[in-house]
């Protein structure tokens, strides 16, 4: 990190999980350790459904202030949109969290995204041959009247526009979709332009929803989704994830414009290191450990030597070649680095959140750094874990004053980054 660059604070936190919304909801679930994994009936072709397990969000009568938000998305055409619902109540909470106000005419917010949005036009494409057959030559077929809005208003852009509007920010903002590890991109993505003196205040948030299983038969297809509902990760015997519904959003500072107003900060940002691999789609190059050369260079950016890692939350998608590849690169990374480090998974309590669980994942560890203590990995076996760090499978009172999170995500996106008590 530059000498003259500005530090970056992490001041309010916005959950909005399946086990509950807000901090002090998400929190009394992770101490109690409590996950919402239900089957769902999912729509995979016309008349044709798939059950698949899935960490849930409530109905959504069941979740406090959620139908605000779906009503502006009515009120902009674009209702049915649950996953920007939900990070749009998540970037409410966040707001609150953190005690910020601001001139929705006059201000300099900016906002970075996560969102995962696979094949758009593929998908277009597909859909109207399938309901239309081969595409005319003379134009564009009936059912184009019926599909092209919904497709151009699932763009990026417009969750982009729709979040601007909501919440009235008007400085840079944009989004990142680089698979699982989005969050981490975004996180980084934020923090710089407040390093770099271009914005005092930015918003992350990333979200998920599940209408169909389009997506999750594909995971489930390459044999990486839990069938039964359990995750184990970094268990000899993982058994897949499954994914989780909802949403998250940070506010990061800088902590000359976090202290002038007196916030509380849950803790400051220290940089992180970032790589793709370059290599398969769906499976790391695990010869390569590029990984590792992320934490180690996470290190060096952060200013914080890996000898002062207190905990890591690791990807833990709960397959073996994920789990295996960060094992290895951990244990290369780390080598003699490991007297007072521990590690906890978080997915089995919310699910995989695919684009938005980087952030997510971080929300739970900056609350559990806040309560000095470290939740559980839920499910996996104690005499069965496979992770050169103890992993914590009890819960514990565990002081933590430096923390790593690690993403690692399909097409080979890499993500390493450091948080810090002050």
């Amino acid at each position: 990190m530059s000498s003259n660059s500005r530090e970056v604070v992490v001041t309010g936190l916005g959950p909005v999980t399946s086990v509950g919304s807000g901090v002090g909801k998400l929190w009394a679930a992770l101490a109690a350790e409590r996950s919402n994994v239900v089957t769902r009936k999912l729509a995979l072709g016309i008349g044709q459904f798939v059950d698949m397990p899935v960490a849930a969000m409530p109905y959504s009568g069941d979740v406090p202030g959620l139908d605000t938000h779906l009503r502006f998305l009515e009120e902009q055409d674009c209702s049915g949109h649950r996953d920007l619902g939900y990070a749009l109540l998540a970037v409410e909470l966040a707001l609150a969290d953190a005690g910020l106000e601001y001139d929705r005419n006059t201000n300099s917010i900016g906002a970075v995204q996560a969102f995962e949005a696979p094949g758009i036009e593929r998908t277009v494409t597909n859909l109207l041959e399938l309901f239309a057959g081969p595409m005319p030559t003379d134009g564009p077929p009936p059912v184009y009247d019926l599909l092209a809005p919904s497709f151009y208003r699932s763009q990026a852009f417009m969750y982009v526009h729709l979040l601007g509007k909501a919440f009235g920010f008007h400085g840079f903002s944009t989004s990142v979709h680089n698979a699982c590890a989005s969050g981490v991109f975004a996180i980084e993505v934020a923090a710089q332009r407040i390093r770099e003196g271009h914005a005092d205040v930015m918003v992350v948030v990333g979200g998920e929803a599940y209408d169909t299983a389009v997506r999750l038969e594909w995971f489930r297809r390459l044999d990486l989704y839990a069938r039964d509902g359990q995750m184990r990760p970094f268990d000899e015997e993982p058994l897949g994830f499954y994914v989780g519904e909802g949403a998250g959003a940070l506010v990061l500072e800088s902590a000359e414009h976090a202290t002038q107003r007196g916030a509380n900060p849950y803790a400051a940002y220290r940089g992180g290191a970032f790589a793709h691999q370059a290599a398969k789609q769906t499976t790391p190059d695990i010869r390569a450990a590029r990984l590792a050369t992320v934490i180690t260079k996470a290190s060096e950016q952060s200013g914080v030597s890996l000898n002062e890692l207190d905990l890591i939350i690791p990807h833990g998608a709960a397959t073996g070649i994920s789990d295996g590849y960060e094992a290895a690169c951990l244990a290369q990374a780390l080598q003699g680095a490991r007297e007072r480090v521990v590690a906890t998974v978080l997915k089995p309590y919310v699910g995989h959140m695919l684009g938005a669980s980087g952030i997510v994942e971080t929300i739970c560890a900056l609350v559990a750094m806040r309560h000095r203590s470290i939740p559980a990995t839920l499910h996996t076996r104690p005499d069965h874990v496979k992770l050169p760090i103890p992993l914590v499978t009890t819960a514990i009172g565990h002081p933590v004053n430096t923390m790593l999170k690690l993403s690692t995500g399909f097409t080979g996106h890499d993500a390493a980054a450091v948080f810090q008590r002050v």
